[in-house]
């Protein structure tokens, strides 16, 4: 009994072992992406602190025009970007497409740090490294979530939202101490970084399989998930799946477009265009655009510091970020869901009430306090889970056939929102005031929650491919959506 006892327990040290080497391992994928992410968070928050600058600068000449183009011509690429990316994971790899945009994302920051006085290298390196934002964003969780335990994927999928907000914050807090020259020649180091470590690792064994390679997608898959009875299982089922890429090329556009009728494609594409559209008109991209406005007008005080407000702001995002990591690890996809929508709803709601109250009833207590801690409760809820949640969804609910077309069209979509809700957040302001722009905010929150309680399915520790077939109706243990809660 007690040899018995003992083989025992040294295999479960060893399965202990084990089970953390294949963590570190994937925990090394991820960091590819997580560092490429992080250049992507700079360019993000780069015109924060490039602008400013710029306009301090008395060799520059810069009008209300040019700063418009500077802020503006990052983002006119990533629609296009988004589609671009969404075709090419499919076309070169997710893992190829990682290494190739590396390089014009190294070429736009060069370009930026080394204009001097050049007004076209920076307008193009802004517009190369806002391309790049749009390419990688589709295809940087779906590689994670296709190389990833699912008991693991919880952790890392948010660690990517993390890694946007600290390439934010980095912009932010080098731009305040640095010029914005040396701050892109820092940028540098991160899709540096990223090029080298995706040279040593595998690609996605999807993506392989698709190709007909099952004996790299097999190394590839045992590299990061090991041998077990599970994955060895799952492998499998990943195979039966494997595409006839030449059939496929012999279809007309016409056959092509018969995916849009596919349930495992229309379902989660609706579902995350609800997801999108419940974090877009619950303010997460206006007020972060104008955090700095909104507090000075709904404190009333002008000396507040920008750029300290910035940093505070970001300081907090971080934390949510983190704590949206470990959430989704340890809490299912829908409690985080309804905890996140009515903790950001809540907040809306008491920053709403007390401006209107405030504007009709003025006290002269200083209250100020109550709007300061709405806009922590209301970035800490947001953070941990409205904002990471649909990006980390899109790698896990479309099918293996149509993965890269439906993360693109997702992405292209959030993009096109979040422009159209920065555009017309001033005039909204304008129109309906702070409090009642914050109240719209909060009923598309809790109307976009009661939707999302409806449709969401339950995706936490599941396969990839058990999500698929649940969309189909053809996995017997789950009918229909509504009994994966």
């Amino acid at each position: 009994m007690t040899g018995c006892s003992a083989d025992a327990t040294t295999n479960i040290e060893f399965h202990g072992e084990k089970v953390f080497v294949l963590r570190v391992r994937q925990a090394i994928i991820c960091f590819g992406p997580i560092l490429i992410t992080i250049s992507l968070g700079l360019a993000e928050g780069y015109s924060a602190i490039l602008l400013p600058q710029l306009v301090k600068d008395e060799n520059w000449h810069i009008n209300s025009e040019l700063s418009s183009w500077i802020a503006s011509i990052a983002t006119l690429p990533m629609s296009v970007g988004c589609l671009l990316g969404g075709w090419l994971m499919e076309v070169i790899g997710r893992k190829m497409l990682h290494l190739v945009t590396c390089v014009p994302n190294i070429i736009g920051w060069l370009l930026i740090g080394c204009c001097g006085q050049n007004l076209t290298m920076l307008l193009a390196g802004r517009f190369i490294t806002g391309m790049c934002v749009g390419v990688l964003s589709p295809v940087l969780v779906i590689y994670v979530a296709e190389t990833s335990d699912p008991s693991f994927r919880g952790f890392l999928l948010p660690a990517l939202s993390l890694a946007l907000n600290i390439g934010i914050a980095l912009a932010h807090i080098l731009g305040t101490y640095l010029e914005w020259k040396l701050v892109a020649l820092l940028a540098l180091i991160f899709p540096s970084g990223c090029f080298i470590l995706m040279l040593f690792v595998p690609e996605s064994p999807t993506y392989l399989i698709k190709k007909g390679k099952p004996e790299m997608a097999k190394n590839a898959f045992d590299w990061f998930r090991g041998h077990s009875v599970e994955s060895n299982a799952e492998f499998a089922i990943l195979s039966s799946k494997q595409i006839d890429e030449s059939s496929l090329s012999r279809q007309t556009f016409l056959q092509h477009l018969e995916v849009f009728k596919r349930p495992e494609f229309y379902k989660p594409l609706l579902i995350l265009m609800i997801f999108f559209s419940t974090m877009q008109w619950a303010g997460n991209n206006p007020i972060a655009f104008y955090t700095v406005t909104i507090l000075q007008g709904s404190l009333g005080d002008s000396s507040i510091n920008p750029y300290t407000s910035m940093l505070i702001m970001d300081g907090v995002r971080i934390f949510a970020s983190v704590l949206g990591c470990f959430a989704q690890q340890y809490l299912k996809r829908r409690k985080l869901m309804m905890i996140s929508c009515s903790g950001t709803t809540i907040s809306l709601l008491v920053l709403s009430l007390y401006l209107f109250l405030n504007g009709r009833y003025p006290s002269d207590a200083d209250l100020s306090w109550i709007v300061v801690a709405s806009f922590v409760g209301y970035v800490l809820f947001i953070n941990a889970g409205l904002l990471p949640l649909p990006y980390s969804m899109s790698g896990e609910l479309f099918a293996q056939s149509s993965r890269g077309l439906g993360s693109g069209i997702v992405t292209l979509y959030n993009m096109i929102l979040m422009f159209i809700l920065v555009k017309i957040t001033p005039s909204l302001f304008e129109g309906l005031g702070p409090a009642g722009t914050f109240l719209l905010f909060a009923i598309c929150c809790f109307v976009g929650m009661g939707l999302l309680i409806a449709t969401l399915p339950e995706t936490k520790d599941k396969p990839l491919h058990e999500i698929e077939e649940c969309f189909k109706g053809s996995d017997a243990r789950y009918p229909n959506l509504r009994q994966m809660l």
